[in-house]
């Protein structure tokens, strides 16, 4: 059977704003119905891409092609691309229904009878109908979050951008977008998500695209990427009462711990089988285990990775010291 080709296809795609390269040479095939998350660090090159999309950026070399089609500086977006933005921008005196027929005349939906269509079936996808006539100033932040999604799908694109749509949402509005995220990729659409809810995305994303310093460093499933990052490693987590301090550092340095999101947070990598670790590690403290509230060991996820990619922009290399080694470095 021919395979299908993909809704969305970007070839060596370069940006640059004045000196600064902000999308460096960037090729990437996405396929329809599912999500695929845009991740990395501040300054990756996720804003570019997603301007690009949109006609936004000043492309210096490289095509887009939407469902077959060339995807030309101001021409065929409206019809080609859904772009939900992070900010709310909806007219709080009106309401849904009103909000999505402006939208629709902005999208070039002609006729009342087209726009009545196209409004009915998006409040029926977010699962809005009932609040067609609520105003939106009467609205929770995730209902309003739905109106914006209806407001991007009205004219059925095949690619739907949900930039940070959960940002500045409580958690059941946050799990309702994610649903309703998982449910338009399964009607078809490919729905690329821009986050930085890293721990959202591995469980969410069917491929994750992460970039940093405008260069991609992996395009896959979450699962994949860290497996093949991490292959049989696995993150020890150690938490303590307050930030440790002279011979507890000492401890920390031969098992290549590092501060994590917290002073008072410290990660290190070992291999699956050296359930040693642990011991060794506190063994070593010398008595200062008391300061120890927790140890974890769990699989790196994209958080650990990412952190990673924000100091060096690569991936990481295996560098684990032997537990043998390390206690040998303690003990001498």
């Amino acid at each position: 059977m021919p395979q299908t080709p993909p809704v969305l296809s970007v070839e060596n795609l370069t940006i640059d704003y004045r000196k600064f390269r902000a999308l460096d040479d960037l090729s990437v095939d996405i396929e329809s119905g599912g999500i695929v998350g845009i991740i990395g660090p501040n300054g990756a090159g996720k804003t570019s891409f997603i301007k690009a999309l949109c006609g936004r950026a000043p492309i210096k070399k490289g095509r887009i092609f939407v469902a077959g089609r060339p995807l030309k500086r101001g021409q065929n977006r409206q019809t080609l691309i859904g772009l939900v933005p992070q900010d709310i921008g909806l007219y709080a005196h009106l309401s849904a229904a009103e909000n999505l027929n402006v939208f629709a005349k902005m999208t070039g939906l002609r006729g009342a009878l087209s726009r009545k269509d196209a409004i009915e079936n998006a409040l029926a996808a977010v699962e809005m109908t009932p609040h067609a006539r609520t105003k939106i100033s009467h609205m929770s932040g995730g209902m309003k979050r739905r109106i914006n999604v209806a407001a991007a799908i009205m004219h059925s694109p095949p690619v739907l951008i949900l930039d940070e749509p959960t940002a500045g949402v409580d958690h059941p509005a946050r799990d309702t977008v994610h649903r309703l995220a998982r449910r338009l990729a399964g009607g078809g659409k490919a729905v690329l998500l821009i986050t930085h809810e890293l721990e959202q995305a591995e469980a969410l994303c069917d491929r994750v695209l992460l970039l940093a310093r405008g260069k991609m460093l992996a395009f896959d499933h979450p699962n994949a990427v860290l497996s093949r990052v991490y292959q049989d490693k696995r993150e020890v987590m150690v938490r303590f009462s307050s930030p440790p301090q002279g011979q507890t550092l000492e401890a920390l340095a031969p098992f290549k711990f590092q501060p994590a999101e917290l002073p008072t947070i410290w990660t290190a990598m070992t291999n699956a089988s050296e359930v040693s670790f642990v011991s060794a590690f506190m063994a070593s403290l010398r008595g200062g285990n008391s300061l120890v509230r927790e140890i974890s060991v769990r699989r790196p996820g994209l958080a650990h990775l990412m952190h990673h990619v924000e100091k060096t922009g690569a991936l990481p290399t295996a560098d684990i010291p032997p537990i043998r080694a390390a206690v040998e470095a303690e003990t001498c």
